[in-house]
């Protein structure tokens, strides 16, 4: 049986009714009010693109014999290396950034240990077994990154000589020799002709520093370092192949006699040539 509603309760019914119609009108004028926006987004984005594209288009017609030309593979190839390297520089400051954080974190910590007396062995045992499972994974790492190299890459020993220091680390009588070596140094006479051990692009020519005279070779993220040179004959931005003459033997720089400094790095790690490399 149907209810009968009084007066008050149909007055307060058509009130909610008329209260419902309003906001659902609203509500929907809103949602195409904002889809009409995002259409019109889009729209002018895909113009954009599509002159964008268009303009291209137009300057490689136009200009196709020089942007097919070694000059210009060369300058892209220079802004993308610029580009590569200021990344990494910005990535290199936010872990250094947050390695100091850490480091002043674990200063702090120890600090407050030594403060209160509770430096224990069992403290002092955690941080040797931190050190050896850092020294294991450096390990693991190198021979991951050895053997990778062999895989992707073919290499070429740079220089004819005797090897006077090896990769790691070392005792020196010269002060101005480090103890860790990034590298492996090759004794020869000044002159002695060096070459690429690897293809790729000339990413620095400079005589500044430690490493004197140098220069370093990139192909995508490897790199060659050839340091303590009497003479470069290439320029930076310069495609080199594998066995191309590149400089010649001297003792530019932090050197206590002519010899050819080697390094190869994957990203800012370090690589023993020796590994890689029939010396």
């Amino acid at each position: 049986m149907e209810k009968i509603l009084d007066e008050n309760e149909r007055i307060k019914r058509a009130e909610e009714l008329y209260f419902r119609r309003n906001n659902k009108e609203v509500s929907f004028q809103g949602c195409k009010a904002n889809k009409s926006y995002y259409g019109m987004k889009n729209k002018l984005l895909f113009h954009l693109l599509l002159m964008f594209n268009i303009f291209v288009l137009v300057f490689v017609i136009q200009n196709k014999d020089y942007v097919f030309s070694y000059d210009f593979n060369n300058q892209i190839n220079e802004w993308m290396l610029k580009l590569s390297n200021y990344v990494k520089s910005m990535v290199y400051e936010i872990e250094k950034e947050e390695n100091k954080n850490t480091v002043e974190n674990d200063s702090e910590i120890l600090n407050e240990k030594n403060e209160t007396g509770i430096v224990s062995n069992e403290d002092i045992q955690d941080d040797e077994n931190k050190i050896n499972e850092i020294q294991s994974s450096s390990a693991s790492l190198m021979e991951e990154d050895v053997k990778n190299l062999k895989n992707i890459y073919k290499f070429v020993n740079p220089i004819s000589g005797v090897i006077s220091s090896e990769f790691g680390a070392r005792e020196s009588k010269y002060q101005n020799v480090r103890g860790y070596h990034t590298g492996i140094d090759v004794a020869s006479e000044t002159g002695t002709p060096i070459v690429a051990s690897m293809e790729g692009i000339v990413e620095e020519v400079s005589s500044y520093g430690d490493y004197g005279k140098h220069l370093k070779i990139r192909c995508n993220n490897v790199t060659t370092l050839y340091a303590h040179c009497s003479e470069i004959f290439v320029k930076k931005g310069q495609i080199v192949g594998m066995g191309q003459l590149i400089a010649a033997v001297g003792s530019t720089g932090n050197s206590t006699g002519p010899h050819l400094h080697f390094e190869i790095r994957i990203d800012d790690r370090f690589v023993d040539p020796g590994k890689v490399i029939k010396f």
